[in-house]
């Protein structure tokens, strides 16, 4: 199989999967990247004797908005990517989407303390460089969007806003293409 060429949005994240621009029709011009970073740290946050390689996806929007690379790069550097399977920006918000090992081992307390930590880290990062800040939602990879309630708001629709089952079954495919969440 030929190897293509994936741009190098970080010294710190190798990228294995682009899509540079909107494939197919959903959302408004969403499309993916798949990038793999060394993780120290178990699904509790530990830290482990040995590295482990971690897929994340990066969700974007018809924009293609870089803007979101430093965060996941503060993200690595903070020790808190080792709890993220996906994470996209779109029209100044960030979701970011827990992984379903760390979702299921981390106490709702731990959780708290971590969304906080995650908030603090980006906006630091979107305050530093560009002198603004960003909403941000989370969510969990083990949420089941299709078993939500008409009109009930899910982290899913902060990602991609499109019919909620077409969202579920991007978001699955990219999972099961990539190993996202294992």
């Amino acid at each position: 199989m030929p190897q293509h060429d994936t741009p190098k949005y970080s010294p710190h994240l190798h990228c294995i999967y682009d899509e540079p621009t909107p494939t197919g029709h959903i959302g408004r011009g969403t499309h993916y990247s798949v990038v793999q970073a060394l993780s120290w740290r178990s699904e509790k946050g530990e830290l482990r004797q040995q590295a482990s390689v971690q897929n994340v996806a990066i969700i974007w929007d018809e924009d293609h908005d870089e803007r979101i690379i430093p965060c996941v790069e503060a993200l690595l550097m903070a020790g808190l990517l080792h709890a993220v399977s996906m994470i996209g920006e779109r029209k100044g918000g960030v979701t970011v989407v827990f992984n379903s090992m760390s979702a299921a081992r981390l106490s709702d307390n731990q959780k708290r303390a971590y969304r906080e930590e995650v908030t603090r880290v980006i906006n630091e990062v979107v305050d530093a460089e560009h002198g603004d800040s960003w909403a941000i939602t989370f969510g969990e990879m083990t949420d089941v969007p299709s078993l939500a309630k008409d009109g009930y708001e899910i982290f899913h629709q902060y990602l991609i806003q499109d019919d909620v089952h077409k969202v579920e079954t991007y978001i699955r495919n990219i999972n099961y293409l990539w190993d996202i969440d294992a």
